[in-house]
């Protein structure tokens, strides 16, 4: 059971590894160019239509991961999961204190301002879950 475990954790993971780097190479830069008459559409099209997809597997992630800090296991060292749930806590806090808001001011409209500070600060949580993909490969890579 505890290795289903790490392999629903290890994908969600990395589903959300990929999804970070498309938003922060691809999605968020494009922004700019998306033009002020539909910005405020599109932003909240945006939201709405990624909240349906990444929330489950941020979900997913959330819990496995915390059950993982109490069921590592064994040749697993236990930072490993530990340290993968503090990247996680930086991933929300980052995203409700940070992202967040700035998606709520431009959903009322393109500020240029907010959208180069929507792009620079999603690099914490880019690095967190690129961290916490290479952890978690790491530990794989121990069981197997």
């Amino acid at each position: 059971m505890l290795h289903f475990l790490i392999l629903i954790h290890y994908a969600s993971t990395l589903i959300m590894t990929g999804a970070i780097w498309l938003a922060q190479l691809s999605q968020y830069p494009l922004l700019a160019y998306v033009g002020r008459r539909n910005f405020i559409r599109y932003e909240n099209q945006h939201i709405r239509r990624i909240s349906n997809i990444a929330w489950l597997i941020i979900y997913i992630e959330l819990i496995s991961g915390l059950l993982l800090v109490f069921f590592t296991p064994d040749g697993v060292p236990a930072y490993t999961a530990k340290l993968g749930f503090l990247l996680i806590a930086v991933i929300w806090s980052a995203t409700w204190f940070i992202q967040y808001p700035i998606h709520k001011k431009l959903a009322h409209g393109f500020d240029k301002t907010l959208h180069r500070k929507l792009v620079n600060t999603n690099w914490l949580r880019t690095i967190s879950w690129t961290l916490r993909a290479l952890i978690w490969t790491l530990a794989l890579s121990i069981l197997l």
